[in-house]
């Protein structure tokens, strides 16, 4: 049974591995299409110009995000 079990544990981790390498692959080449404006951070300078960009697309969707490294 042990020998079954590693076999299946050393399959699982190359599985994980080999995902793992396509999705830092994907990411790391991963450009913004040219018909999109680049992502951007949000801080205490670009606020304005970010509020005001907001407002003039009101006729068209807006998505904000929000992320936290808490």
């Amino acid at each position: 049974m042990t020998k079954r079990r590693d076999i299946i544990i050393v399959i699982i981790s190359i599985t994980l591995i080999a995902a793992l390498a396509v999705a830092f692959s994907y990411l790391r080449n991963h450009e913004t299409p040219a018909t999109r404006e680049a992502l951007s951070d949000l801080n205490l300078q670009t606020l304005e110009a970010f509020k005001d960009r907001f407002n003039r697309a009101s006729d068209q969707a807006r998505i904000i995000l929000l992320l936290s490294p808490t």
